[in-house]
């Protein structure tokens, strides 16, 4: 619980109307109760939010009159994170290894949690502060930083290296071999894949979600990055900071991905291409080729998002302009014939 004036300070926020009141969670427009605060960015939602049962409101700074309590901060949205930050805090380190846990030789890894069933390799390092949750497999000789966060049933393969702040989420597996084959007379020769993964510091991943470690050399999601549930990165990708690849996405072997880039769901993106900074990709786009930076595509293949866009406009209209043409082809035979006769 606290009251509205702490949740301001908290926020860097001002108060509207009475500060005095007391908070005890917070919630969405649609299922904010009394005692909550909820959160808008229009002036549209806000009478939706003013109509709620939510006590008060978190609202943009340029507001000045709300007919509720309200929080008016300069990004409702980084307030209403903080806030929900506040009232459901993330669950802090137990240091301790469970006793059915396996651990194996010389293992390196004071203050941090090892919970029931985990599986720990050979010369394993883990820092202090990380939490590693039941049934997750930790290959020979991974490094992993402090305060991260691997959920239940992950994987991570041998030698590869996990930063500070990191969060893995269950069933996702960091290593796999590479899908590398040479083909002889029919037959596929698989190539050793002998790289590793390198995950740098508050990255998070999403469940089921696949990184192949590097052919040789080394597969990186740089600092920052976050992604989204059942994604597969391919091996020697390099994936910029602060990226944001949304679910379902595959990026193929050696791919480079710069920084603030935006891939939307279901995307495909092809290997041994160069994607520049601050590039925004949209949902289901097909990209066969290199972007420059500040692209924004979609479609497929790949275009400039405008002409995609009136490419699907006048695919909409085919029907319509088939029809046209049929008529102006028998017209055509019309006045062919008069002129005959």
């Amino acid at each position: 619980m606290a009251s509205l004036l702490e949740l301001a300070n908290l926020v860097g926020g001002k108060v509207l109307g009475d500060e005095t009141i007391e908070i005890t969670g917070v919630a969405g427009i649609e299922d904010a109760q009394t005692t909550e605060i909820t959160w808008v960015t229009s002036n549209r939602l806000l009478i939706k939010a003013v109509e709620s049962s939510a006590t008060a409101v978190i609202v943009p700074a340029n507001l000045s009159e709300v007919a509720k309590p309200a929080v008016a901060v300069a990004n409702p949205r980084l307030a209403f994170a903080i806030i929900m930050n506040y009232f459901h805090p993330v669950q802090v380190c137990k240091p301790g290894i469970h006793s059915s846990a396996v651990i194996g030789n010389n293992f390196k890894g004071e203050n941090c949690q090892i919970s029931p069933l985990a599986v720990v390799g050979d010369e394993v390092t883990i820092g202090s502060g990380t939490i590693i949750y039941p049934g997750v497999v930790i290959g020979d000789r991974v490094k992993i930083g402090k305060n991260s966060v691997l959920h239940a049933n992950t994987v991570i393969r041998e030698d590869c290296v996990i930063g500070n702040q990191v969060i893995i989420h269950g069933g996702s597996v960091i290593g796999a071999d590479g899908f590398g084959y040479v083909t002889v007379d029919g037959k596929h020769i698989k190539i050793p894949q002998v790289g590793i993964v390198v995950i740098e510091d508050e990255v998070e991943i999403g469940a089921n979600v696949t990184i192949d470690r590097a052919t040789t050399s080394a597969t990186i999601i740089k600092r920052g990055s976050k992604i989204d549930n059942q994604v597969q990165i391919a091996h020697n990708c390099e994936i910029g900071e602060d990226n944001i690849i949304c679910g379902q996405s595959g990026i193929a072997g050696s791919t480079k991905i710069g920084d603030r880039v935006t891939i939307a769901g279901k995307c495909g993106i092809t290997g041994h291409i160069t994607i520049g900074n601050d590039t925004s990709i949209a949902g289901n786009t097909g990209v066969i080729g290199s972007l420059a930076p500040y692209s924004f595509v979609s479609g497929y293949p790949a275009r400039p998002h405008a002409e995609d866009m009136r490419i699907q406009a006048a695919a909409g209209r085919l029907p319509e302009i088939i029809k046209e043409m049929r008529e102006l082809q028998k017209r055509v035979v019309e006045l062919e014939n008069k002129l005959k006769t």
